[in-house]
């Protein structure tokens, strides 16, 4: 299986998640909440990474971290693996205890910071025991169910006194910690005015718990892995690395290329205009062209067929299966393809 996609950065800023392997448990009791809360509190310093939100439930963790340098793998390593050996040795089992690696999302920093933290703080909340299943929370969301007042107060005493949340530093009830770092969510980053964000936090806050709104302010995630508003996407776009054709969050990032850059890059592989060779019976450029179309620029076999001036369906299926025999074993064919895939990346 392929590796996940990962950008690192010195700067950025992530919600991370790892999970119980099988979903099973990684919180067995309260001394292993209260192990991995001193983990963290010795991974901030020892990683150079800020912490401004976590939630551990039984069976996974979330946090939300800005690295200042471009070291996330490694801090989760050191973090996964130093929890995993204490929790082994203490129940005496062996193996994985985490599910693969880590998930993280790359946050547009502060710009999303408030609804992503806020998102990871009613986690807890989000139980079937609470009314909040998956289907529960789409139809509290759409508005076509509402929790009733006892459900709601339930909800809130979960929120406010579940002990293995940074929500109540986010609310005002409790102390922040030294490690952990509430100011640039709430005020910028700066020093006055943390009370007066804290009680606007709490009513956010509880309000989502009333009809689940919480989602409602979450820009959605492009691809599982980018978390932002338009522009800043467009720019993460260009730091992405990785094979699309194996890495299957990579396709929603990357940007098609179109008929006409596929066109022009055809056009210079085969050294002469479109027009010259479109239809010269027995040239491979036609079908080379439909093939990238299809391939690289992601369109359907009607549209690819269009573009390329096939109008059966049934010509353009046939040409295209023409086509993937053909790079079985045509080496010429071969390099032909890596030429044009090439003449597109670079725009030519």
């Amino acid at each position: 299986m392929a590796r996940p996609l990962r950008i690192l950065m010195a700067g950025g800023w992530y919600h991370v998640t790892a999970r119980g392997t099988e979903r099973r448990v990684i919180f067995a009791d309260e001394a292993g909440y209260l192990h991995f809360l001193d983990l963290l509190a010795a991974w901030v310093p020892r990683f150079r990474v800020q912490l401004h939100a976590y939630v551990l439930m039984p069976n996974h963790v979330h946090l939300v971290i800005r690295t200042l340098e471009a070291n996330l793998s490694a801090a989760m390593q050191w973090l996964k693996t130093s929890y995993s050996m204490w929790f082994n040795r203490r129940v005496q089992r062996v193996g994985p205890l985490f599910q693969g690696r880590y998930k993280a999302e790359v946050l547009e920093g502060r710009a999303v910071a408030w609804a992503v933290t806020q998102y990871v703080h009613l986690n807890p909340v989000r139980v079937r025991a609470l009314g909040l299943s998956k289907p529960e929370q789409r139809r509290e969301g759409q508005g076509s169910s509402r929790p009733t007042p006892e459900l709601v107060r339930q909800r809130l005493a979960v929120l406010q006194t579940y002990r293995w949340s940074s929500y109540p530093c986010y609310s005002g009830g409790r102390e922040v910690p030294p490690w952990l770092t509430v100011r640039d969510v709430l005020t910028d980053g700066r020093t006055a005015g943390l009370a007066a964000q804290q009680r606007a936090y709490r009513r956010s806050a509880e309000m989502a718990v009333g009809h689940d709104a919480a989602d409602a302010a979450l820009p959605p995630a492009m691809g599982g892995l980018l978390r932002g508003g338009a522009a800043w996407l467009a720019t993460q776009r260009q730091r992405l690395t990785g094979d699309a054709a194996e890495q299957g969050s990579l396709r929603p990032l990357t940007v098609r290329p179109d008929w006409e850059r596929i066109r022009h890059a055809v056009e210079h592989v085969q050294g002469e205009p479109w027009v010259e060779f479109a239809e010269r019976h027995g040239d491979v450029g036609r079908d080379l062209a439909l093939y990238v179309l299809r391939h690289e620029g992601g369109l359907s076999l009607r549209a690819a067929g269009q573009q390329v001036g096939l109008v059966q369906y049934r010509a353009v299926a046939q040409a295209l299966h023409r086509m993937q025999r053909r790079l079985v074993t045509d080496q010429r064919l071969q390099r032909l393809l890596k030429e044009v895939i090439t003449c597109i990346k670079i725009k030519t």
